[in-house]
């Protein structure tokens, strides 16, 4: 495999960011991009260096101006590769004249191509979720920021951002990744249009313990091994494609982590996941979990219902939070269900037959989170799979095609 198109050098005890291989499976070298954006919260004061992908550039060649952008966040432990197929299938239905969106693909902080930061130490010290929010949020700040853009780096190294985010913004996210976007969501109401999810989670029941991958991977004196000193956790992951994925793809999704040093964020992530009530990132779960009940915009999701980490029930949590949400599953998928099915035409047939611009209107009493444990704890959860037969109307008009 071709080696990055620029070398990891040592910046403030990390690695700057840098350009992926050129030659990976439908990854376009050309969307790539860096940018330099101003940390906030931990980073305050610190310039970091973000990989991403993004098809502005593409979109202006095609003479194209989209009418919004998809601003899409991968989760553990994945990266921006992950997007690779909304943005192709995005940019040919733009090519053939259809509605454009620009599609924004990040590799958050500590992963993927983006900087290695001297805050990421694996189980000791990791990126939190209100921090990874503000980090975003600092992102998409800098992408619409005068001169945003240049790294300093040589052009044939790095690549100018400089494009604001084109109007209307709707979320994409998968896994943890999932929740951050709903954070910026959340954060955002002037710019949101949509948001659209696969597999992820915003709530878990209190006394319930977590997943067994995740409860088992975040065990002390098997973090560190599972996630950092060894690709445990990621060769875990990928094997939960089904079917499984090619050994190409298999490893453009393991490029970015190939020695203990690029793995730091995987651990920290595992690390941050909120186990109680006394987990550091457990109140910012708890305002993003509100705050989902409070969205009135349109809402997707894809779910892959074979997921032994995100199952059911948390789409079901999902549903009651946003009632009005299109739902479709993929029955047979798992949890890396933006490999294992065609998820990219799902999410663009939608935003062609939905009202992405117009807020729906509200609902009584929305759910809160922080009195859903206690709430009527006799009565029983609707099983998912009744919720969405009682709106087959809305998700019949939001098929998927390959």
């Amino acid at each position: 495999m071709t080696p990055p198109a620029s070398p990891l050098a040592a910046v403030a005890g990390g690695a700057r960011a840098a350009l992926p291989p050129h030659d990976l499976p439908g990854l376009d070298p050309a969307w790539s991009r860096i940018v330099a954006v101003p940390g906030r919260g931990l980073d305050a004061g610190i310039t970091r260096e973000w990989h991403c992908l993004d098809t502005a550039d593409a979109l202006a060649q095609l003479g194209v101006e989209p009418a919004g952008t998809i601003l899409a966040v991968h989760g553990n432990p994945t990266w921006s590769y992950l997007w690779r197929r909304i943005a192709a299938a995005s940019l040919r239905r733009a090519a053939a004249g259809e509605t454009a969106w620009r599609v924004v693909a990040v590799d958050q902080l500590e992963m993927g191509y983006s900087e290695r930061t001297e805050l990421a130490d694996g189980a000791r010290r990791h990126r939190t979720l209100a921090q990874r929010v503000a980090d975003l949020s600092a992102f998409t700040d800098a992408l619409g920021a005068d001169g945003a853009a240049s790294t300093g780096r040589a052009p044939d190294d790095a690549k100018s951002a400089g494009r604001a985010l084109n109007g209307l913004v709707v979320t994409l996210g998968h896994d943890w990744g999932g929740v951050v976007s709903l954070g910026w969501a959340i954060d955002h109401p002037g710019q949101l249009a949509g948001v659209a999810l696969l597999n992820t989670a915003v709530h878990h029941p209190a006394g319930t313990p977590i997943p067994a991958p995740l409860r088992l991977a975040g065990a002390r004196g098997v973090l560190g091994a599972a996630t950092v000193a060894t690709s445990g956790f990621l060769d875990t992951t990928l094997a939960l494609a089904s079917p499984s994925l090619d050994a190409e793809v298999q490893a453009a999704f393991r490029a970015p982590y190939g020695s203990a040093s690029r793995r730091h964020g995987i651990g920290g992530f595992v690390a941050d996941i909120p186990v109680d009530a006394g987990h550091e990132s457990f109140v910012e779960l708890e305002r993003i979990s509100a705050g989902v009940a409070s969205l009135r915009v349109p809402a997707l999701l894809l779910w892959g219902p074979s997921d032994p980490v995100f199952g059911d029930r948390y789409l079901d949590d999902l549903v009651d939070r946003m009632p009005h949400a299109d739902v479709h599953r993929f029955e047979g998928a798992s949890h890396l269900v933006a490999e294992d099915r065609p998820y990219a035409p799902a999410v663009l047939d939608w935003l062609a037959h939905s009202p992405v611009a117009r807020p729906i209107p509200p609902v009584e009493e929305p759910p809160q989170a922080a009195s859903r444990d206690q709430a009527a704890p006799s009565a029983p959860h609707s099983p998912v799979e009744e919720r969405i037969g009682e709106a087959d109307a809305r998700h019949e008009t939001r098929p998927s095609h390959p």
